[in-house]
């Protein structure tokens, strides 16, 4: 994507933490210091001694510091939590906040959908006994809606507690920062929550002294240190490592891997970007053409399109293409390649509906089905990052390797 996510993330975000959680450490410690190309922070290491913590650098050309800095530091994001991950493909990295996500195809770092991926995990359970999260809405909670009454309908569950809408309200770009709701305002006791794709909001109705916390204080609780105690940050990346890089006795070395794409083994298609070949988009982007690019801005109809061919370039009619949609609660979406082997998938409605811009973050997965229904393909995968200024269209292709 061209230009990317642009977050207004502001620096002294007042965050309390869960009393189960590691809380924000004030000040640096001793063992804080800069190191080549980074920073290495030990709060966060869960009491494994002074010599440990974290490293948050740029190695590698993966410049998870450099971002860390741009989003605001650990007054936006809280202190790093793990050292480099592989997840879904990419290369990441937990902080006490979020977890980062490096797209190498635009040098910055997107937010894992922390709340989404654990529902997909089936840990909704754990976190409504452990964490008093409240559960996902049912996905019939949007049947029927476009995108922007989806978003406009899940904001509005805010309001069932006018302190916690305050607090979500406050937040400069919330919908990009914390997502949107995706349960409704829940009574937990001592006090009321709601949950969102990355964060869940807390309004207390009890005081809780052991906490720091006051009756009628409104908290945000941090996706980060959740998905990392609910397991979503592997044992190894989690272990402490020493300003050098050696982890913590134990633990062997986390070598985090570069984007790859799902194994092909066994199925009948792979993807491949338009310009690979065998090449068939031009430079205009006119309705019937697809451009010779991946990724343009699109602020009328935002949309997926690409084709299906075989390995002489002809084009493949009536292949199925589906696409599982994440970001919000919606059936995937099946299409038949037409008989120039497109298909498309549109992100702001049907070509009718222009000037529709979705604020939220979107990521499909595509993949080409059998007749039966199976999978076909490798999937690829396609994140929408809420600026259609940005990132409007995107374009790729399947071909027919066997």
């Amino acid at each position: 994507m061209p230009k990317r996510l642009r977050l207004g993330l502001f620096a002294g975000l007042a965050v309390v933490l869960m009393a189960s959680l590691t809380p924000l450490a004030n000040a640096q410690t001793a063992a804080d210091q800069d190191i080549p190309g980074g920073h290495f922070y030990t709060q966060a290491n869960g009491n494994a001694g002074a010599q440990y913590g974290y490293r948050i650098t740029d190695e590698g050309g993966i410049g998870f510091w450099s971002e860390f800095q741009r989003l605001g530091g650990v007054a936006a994001l809280g202190y790093p939590s793990s050292r480099r991950f592989s997840l879904d493909g990419f290369v990441v990295q937990a902080t006490q906040k979020v977890i980062l996500q490096w797209r190498p195809e635009v040098g910055q770092a997107y937010f894992v959908n922390v709340f989404d991926k654990l529902h997909e995990l089936g840990k909704d359970g754990v976190l409504q006994q452990q964490y008093q999260i409240p559960a996902q809405l049912d996905p019939s909670f949007d049947a029927g809606k476009s995108p922007d009454q989806v978003q406009q309908a899940r904001l509005a569950l805010l309001n069932a507690d006018a302190a916690i809408a305050a607090k979500y309200n406050a937040i400069p770009n919330a919908v990009l920062y914390s997502g949107l709701p995706t349960s409704q305002v829940t009574n937990e006791g001592p006090f009321t929550a709601i949950r969102l794709q990355r964060v869940a909001i807390q309004h207390w109705t009890s005081a809780n002294p052991a906490a720091g916390i006051n009756a009628g204080d409104v908290t945000v609780v941090n996706g980060g240190d959740i998905a990392k105690a609910l397991g979503l940050v592997p044992a190894d990346a989690a272990t402490p490592e020493t300003a050098s890089g050696q982890p913590a006795p134990g633990a062997a070395p986390s070598a985090p891997a570069a984007p790859t794409a799902s194994p092909t083994s066994g199925f009948e298609y792979h993807s491949k970007q338009v310009t690979d070949p065998p090449v068939d988009c031009n430079g205009d982007n006119t309705k019937s053409s697809i451009p010779c690019v991946a990724v343009a801005p699109n602020a009328g109809t935002q949309y997926i399109k690409g084709r299906v061919m075989d390995q002489k370039g002809n084009h493949l009619q009536f292949v199925t293409v589906q696409a599982t949609i994440t970001g919000i609660s919606a059936a995937p979406q099946t299409v038949q390649t037409a008989g120039d082997g497109t298909f498309t998938f549109y992100i702001a409605g049907p070509p009718s509906t222009t000037g529709s811009c979705p604020p939220y973050a979107l990521q499909y997965k595509i993949m080409v089905l059998t007749n039966t229904g199976q999978q076909d393909s490798d999937i690829y995968t396609v994140n929408y990052d809420g600026n259609c200024n940005n990132d409007g269209e995107f374009h790729f292709d399947f071909v027919k390797v066997r």
